[in-house]
């Protein structure tokens, strides 16, 4: 009876293992579509010339940045980062790391050691920053607080 029960405890094991793998799989997938975002027009001059503000959303709903110009190849932009969380993560050194998905090549996009909580727009806090990268195409970019990851944004670098 015992050699039964530690069989099937094996065999649930194993079956929660390979699940496990299948999502991984999936989720790097997803990874690499162009995360959603927001696009509000609104009005940016005393004449009534209008313009889109878009919100770019993380893959975890935790972050996203306003874009406030496309991503193009080899030109710095602003971008002001969003994030919802303990304030604990949030104050740690925060970094950006970009990763190809046509060439693999990984970069250090921005990076800011810790600083004070500063809460902005509904967000527990938020963060200029000045990004670039190098070439066109799809980019990963991770958040990370500290070492741990926090999230990360899908973008499409397009030439102009």
């Amino acid at each position: 009876m015992k050699k039964i029960i530690c069989i099937l405890f094996v065999g649930l094991f194993l079956i929660g293992c390979s699940n496990t793998k299948q999502t991984s799989k999936e989720e790097k997938e997803v990874k690499w579509e162009e995360s959603a975002r927001f696009v509000r027009e609104t009005i940016v001059t005393d004449d009534g010339q209008k313009d889109d503000i878009v919100f770019r959303i993380g893959d975890n709903g935790k972050l996203g940045f306003g874009e406030y110009g496309p991503f193009i190849p080899g030109e710095s932009q602003k971008y002001m980062w969003h994030f919802w969380g303990d304030e604990k993560t949030l104050t740690k050194p925060f970094k950006v790391i970009g990763i190809s998905k046509e060439t693999g090549e990984k970069i250090t996009v921005f990076q800011i050691q810790a600083q004070n909580l500063a809460p902005n727009n509904g967000a527990d806090h938020h963060l200029p920053s000045s990004m670039m990268l190098p070439s066109g195409g799809l980019w990963r970019l991770e958040a990370y607080f500290g070492d741990k990851l926090f999230g990360n944004v899908v973008v499409n670098v397009r030439n102009k």
